[in-house]
């Protein structure tokens, strides 16, 4: 049976109410603020270290009340953004002084240009209200909400089976990255550890591998070349038919569970050449259709310089995933905090400066390669396992875990807070990559960008309504 070592818990500093701003300042100066999150006992702002720890700045709460903090985004700290605005909705926390209202575009020749939120083709329900004068982009304002189905509620008073089969549902390309996510913060409350490693990078990365090409696909089609994006979309029915043919769904639902992955049909080893053969393949061709639209000016020349985020809103948002590796950000979560086999096989990040579709276009088309030579090498070493280990450990009423992956849009945490036996889920948190990213499309749309450009850039950010929403 193969383990691994699992990671040191979160350290954890109690601030109080007068200094969570300056705390928050002084520790992100340092570290990513990966998730913000409050339940019953306290709000906490959970923080990646640069060695790969965790830490948690938590202020206690008094039962019954909201409590008041100041607004970090009011003090330019916007990559919880989302979170904030969830939070104040719910009662928890009341922010004092809250976010700061967007200001309006008004003027001679200013129009309103909606979008949304129903769309073309198969786009996820958002919506878009374009400020415009002439062709040029003024303004961006989004609308989100329409996804929303409350999957954080729906998993709370759940068991720990019940819960990932929720989680795992919140956006459909990365079933994966949120089940292991959860997986790892539940074996974070429990000292429990991972019994295939080496199998949930296998998962994690045919996530990656078939959510890439969709996005390459859908970045293609949007500069008029519908036929590299066929050729993409070609070679990701090829990845969704051996994610079948490996664990039994396309979509990997159902395999990544706390202590590893459950597996009604285990693949043998002819099985598991098959799929490197197919992964092979899938590299080949995918280098090619990338080294032609490299070839193609009709392409780049739409892509270079569009989109590209101004630098006050990226130190801002700070940007997690493709997005942020293309703005010259090198988080990746694969290795500052390895999980599952990344701390045997490591993965160097692909970066980009210039923040511009181009840029996206480029990192993601590395990634790609990266994810299939990764995936050829895991697939000859794997032994597969039928199921993990039965979680038989009581959870202390108020275990709490916290689980960090690199999901194929970035940076996803996950919180837990189990009691019970057998152990129940009392709270969760989760914080998305598409949630910490959407803040940078509008500043990015509107940055000398025409309305032509406006599905270039959506598509080259490639964000998640759904992962949004919740």
């Amino acid at each position: 049976m193969s383990t691994t070592t699992r990671a040191k818990p979160a350290a954890t500093l109690h601030v109080a109410p007068e200094r969570w701003i300056p705390a928050l300042e002084a520790r992100r100066a340092s570290s990513e603020l990966v998730l913000l999150d409050a339940d019953d006992r306290a709000v906490v702002a959970v923080f990646l270290e640069p060695d790969g720890g965790l830490t948690r700045l938590a202020v206690p709460r008094a039962e019954g009340a909201a409590t008041v903090l100041a607004s970090p985004s009011a003090h330019g700290i916007r990559e919880v953004e989302t979170a904030e605005r969830r939070l104040g909705r719910s009662g928890q926390v009341r922010w004092d002084p809250p976010a700061p209202a967007a200001p309006s575009v008004r003027g001679k020749g200013v129009f309103t240009f909606p979008l949304g939120p129903v769309r073309a083709d198969v786009a996820e329900s958002l919506g878009y209200n374009l400020a415009v004068m002439g062709d040029e982009i003024l303004r961006l304002d989004l609308r989100p909400g329409f996804k929303f189905r409350g999957v954080a509620d729906w998993s709370r008073g759940r068991r720990l089976e019940e819960a990932a089969d929720v989680l795992e549902r919140w956006t459909g390309t990365s079933t994966v990255a949120h089940a292991l996510a959860f997986a790892l913060a539940v074996e974070d409350a429990l000292g429990l550890a991972d019994e295939d490693p080496v199998g949930r990078s296998v998962v994690a990365e045919l996530e990656r591998v078939h959510s890439h090409l969709g996005d390459l696909a859908a970045l293609a089609v949007s500069t008029g070349l519908p036929v590299p994006q066929m050729e993409y979309l070609h070679l990701r029915e090829g990845i969704l038919r051996l994610n079948h043919d490996l664990v039994g769904h396309r979509y990997l639902r159902g395999v990544v569970r706390p202590r590893g992955l459950k597996l009604a049909d285990p693949p043998d080893r002819s099985r598991l050449r098959a799929a490197s053969a197919t992964v092979r393949r899938v590299r080949e061709e995918a280098s090619r259709i990338a080294r032609d639209l490299s070839l193609t000016s009709s392409f780049l020349d739409r892509l270079v310089g569009a989109g590209r985020i101004p630098a006050p809103d990226l130190e801002a948002v700070r940007p997690v995933g493709p997005v942020g590796r293309a703005s010259g950000r090198a988080l990746d979560v694969r290795t500052q905090r390895p999980y599952a086999a990344y701390a045997r096989w490591t993965v160097e990040p692909a970066r980009a400066a210039t923040g511009d579709a181009e840029a996206r276009f480029r990192v993601k088309v590395a990634e790609l390669e990266r994810s299939l030579a990764l995936l050829d090498a895991l697939l000859a070493v794997w032994e597969p396992r039928g199921a993990p280990s039965p979680v038989a450990v009581d959870a202390a009423d108020g275990a709490e875990g916290i689980g960090v992956v690199e999901a194929p849009r970035g940076l996803l945490a996950t919180r837990v807070v189990l009691a019970g036996s057998p152990p129940v889920v009392r709270h969760v948190g989760v914080a998305t990559p598409s949630a910490r990213n959407w803040p940078a499309v509008p500043p990015a749309m509107a940055n000398h960008n025409i309305l032509q450009d406006f599905p270039i850039i959506d598509a080259s950010f490639a964000l998640s309504a759904a992962g949004w929403d919740g």
